[in-house]
């Protein structure tokens, strides 16, 4: 396991480390940062190694060693294009990564502004995921995260940032975990573990045939082939009678073969991360609660395997979801909206929410339209899709607002048989759009504040999770828990 921690003394840091990584913009380096913050002789190596380098889009690095300790410098870029991160949280990501760090280590970073802290810290734990089932034995890194600004006076990490950064690598972790070991059941053990300690919290589940019950057709018929029972996970925290109930909404999908509309094998690896959404909605709810979170907070974990059994759901199959629509299935591979469908009407009828945000590695044509480090929102209220762009750019976790058009989108989903399909009769329509219309049209008719977010090429990328999105809920949810809502 790899420790990150927070010095307020980054010298005597600097003293303890092996390796020393310091990074900042190439502004930065020429104003004579980091004079002040690390010893005159590390001072005098580190300026004499960034004289030349030339950054490029993603930083660059030179290294050298000073007495006992390997020292590396990263160059960042200094320009920004108005869709990145203020922070340079990629940059600094990718210097990480490459700056091989091991041992006992510091990273010192100039920040521009104290705001940018969360998403480089956020981004330097990225470098350096917890698990590993390597054979060979893994050589655990002691990092030392500090930062100063441009002249050197030390900036500290928050309380709040540490918690963003423990949930984040907790949700990656659980990314990671292999199906084997990690299934409905586990995950709401794990979640448990993870929440023990926190004040004021309600657990519920709702499992196997009690879905059908509460109504929740759809967890249940995605999960049900499965050895380990469908289930929603249902965290509650503050008094019924706030003023606004904020619900978190996540796609918890542990392994997705496609069902009986089966992925080949390219595109059933990976799968284990399809519970990415889940796993940022618990981080964020811990987040908030810990960071003492004005309001009722709710979070949802709609958790179920995509197996495959006698008791498959099929296509032509009708189901009715929690909403009371009823959905033929046309690709038991779109399976996610199901749960996500059921989990947000439940949020609006049972829970009560004025605010849905739901989260969910939801659509791979989300990488062709946002990419790797942009997640796709689609939301009903202006204000909203404007806040998330705007808490995304602050926490790293950044979005891309994509088109809210019921009116062009629901015909997608005609069925002859039953209110709508689960899936499009045009994949060239705007499918992630539309995958977010499904949705939506559970809750159409409660008009709630809702905020989608598909995060399907963020959450897993090189082959390991992020933690993606728990930064940028807790900051969303937390500007909307005190603030009036605006259209």
């Amino acid at each position: 396991m790899h420790e990150l921690r927070f010095p307020g003394d980054a010298r005597k840091a600097a003293d303890a480390a092996n390796t020393i990584l310091l990074l900042a913009s190439a502004d930065a380096w020429s104003e004579g940062w980091p004079f002040n913050s690390i010893s005159k002789e590390l001072g005098a190596a580190a300026a004499s190694l960034m004289k030349g380098l030339k950054p490029g889009s993603t930083g660059a690095l030179a290294e050298t060693r000073v007495a006992t300790k390997r020292l590396v410098v990263a160059v960042l870029p200094t320009k920004l294009s108005r869709h990145n991160c203020p922070a340079r949280n990629e940059a600094v990501l990718s210097c990480a990564k490459r700056a091989r760090i091991e041992g006992e280590s510091l990273a010192l970073v100039c920040l521009d502004a104290p705001a940018h802290g969360e998403a480089v810290a956020v981004a330097l734990s990225r470098a350096l995921p917890n698990f590993s089932r390597k054979t060979e034995a893994t050589k655990n890194v002691r990092l030392a995260v500090a930062a100063s600004d441009r002249r050197g006076h030390p900036v500290a990490f928050d309380q709040r940032t540490q918690h963003v950064v423990a949930a984040s690598r907790w949700a990656a972790e659980c990314v990671d975990t292999p199906p084997a070991d990690l299934n409905t059941d586990t995950f709401v053990t794990l979640t448990r573990s993870f929440i023990k300690g926190l004040k004021g919290v309600k657990v519920t589940e709702i499992v196997g045939p009690a879905l059908l019950k509460k109504r929740c057709g759809g967890i249940h018929a995605v999960g049900r082939a499965a050895m380990k029972a469908p289930r929603l996970l249902i965290l509650e925290h503050g008094p019924k009678k706030s003023k606004r109930t904020v619900a978190l909404v996540g796609k918890g999908v542990v392994y997705d073969t496609g069902g009986l509309s089966l992925k080949p094998t390219t595109g059933m690896c990976t799968m284990k991360g399809d519970m990415g959404g889940a796993a940022a909605v618990v981080g964020a709810f811990k987040v908030l609660v810990e960071s003492g979170f004005k309001g009722r907070l709710v979070a949802l974990a709609a958790l179920a395997e995509n197996a495959i059994g006698p008791d498959s759901y099929r296509n032509d199959d009708i189901l009715t979801l929690h909403s009371g629509h009823t959905v033929e299935i046309n690709n038991t591979d779109a399976e996610g909206r199901l749960l996500l469908a059921d989990a947000v009407s439940y949020a609006a009828r049972v829970l009560e929410a004025e605010v849905i945000i739901d989260v969910a590695t939801l659509t791979g044509a989300q990488l062709v339209a946002t990419g790797m480090r942009h997640a796709a929102v689609v939301s009903n209220r202006q204000g909203l899709e404007e806040l998330a762009v705007q808490c995304g750019k602050s926490s790293g976790d950044l979005v891309h607002p994509l088109p809210f058009a019921p009116e062009f989108y629901q015909a997608e989903f005609a069925s002859a048989v039953a209110d709508m399909r689960n899936s499009v009769k045009d994949r060239s329509n705007a499918q992630s759009s539309c995958a977010a219309q499904f949705v939506w049209a559970h809750i159409d008719d409660i008009d709630p504040h809702w905020l989608h977010v598909d995060i399907a090429g963020p959450a897993f990328r090189d082959d390991r999770g992020t933690g993606f999105g728990v930064g940028l809920l807790a900051s969303v949810a937390e500007e909307l828990g005190a603030a009036d809502l605006k259209n």
